[in-house]
């Protein structure tokens, strides 16, 4: 697989999750422009940013089986097949989401130096991730790694108790501002 057909779908899974995020603004401008009731096509747009939400941290993630060859990582994602060239990582940032017992899962985002992103949650995957960057290291460009995604890795010592909080905050925050947003913009919709 070519390194733009990577970055391709790397940019579709961003554009797919912006998309559905959109659809409850979209329904609402629907709902101006045909002079109807918003909340009529505010419902299947508030599924659609749901269903957003929910992909926020899958869309990028590398499902099994994981293939690879040389410093080559393969893996399928929702947006189709992607490569990633561990020898050629740029960035490394921790993803946590939560549930409601707390945290419920932490992915390795790794984009390489072509743009490719792929999503990390094995441990087998962090133990070649973890060997990649310690060759980096030593040899050529050092990659921007996250402090949580470091300790997530088990290289640093300390960034996961503020990165969870900081987490945290963001996605109760964001939530809220969202629905926030949502809800004043269908008030604000005469109807």
């Amino acid at each position: 697989m070519s390194p733009g057909t990577g970055r391709r779908r790397t940019g579709n899974g961003a554009a797919l999750v912006a998309a559905l995020l959109a659809c409850p603004f979209v329904a609402l401008g629907v709902a101006v422009a045909a002079g109807t009731h918003p909340g009529v096509p505010l419902v299947p747009g508030s599924l659609a940013a749901f269903v957003g939400f929910v992909l926020i941290s899958e869309v990028h993630v590398g499902r099994s089986p994981v293939r690879v060859s040389g410093s080559r990582l393969t893996a399928r994602t929702l947006t189709g097949v992607r490569t990633v060239d561990l020898s050629a990582v740029e960035r490394v940032r921790l993803l946590t989401s939560f549930s409601r017992g707390g945290v419920s899962d932490r992915v390795l985002l790794v984009r390489d130096r072509d743009g490719v992103c792929l999503g990390l949650r094995e441990a087998a995957d962090r133990r070649r991730l973890c060997r990649a960057l310690e060759r980096c290291s030593t040899h050529g460009p050092q990659p921007r790694v996250s402090r949580a995604a470091r300790a997530h890795l088990g290289m640093g010592a300390d960034g996961l108790g503020p990165h969870t909080a900081l987490s945290w905050l963001a996605t109760v925050l964001g939530l809220c501002g969202y629905i926030s947003a949502v809800v004043a913009l269908a008030e604000w919709v005469p109807g």
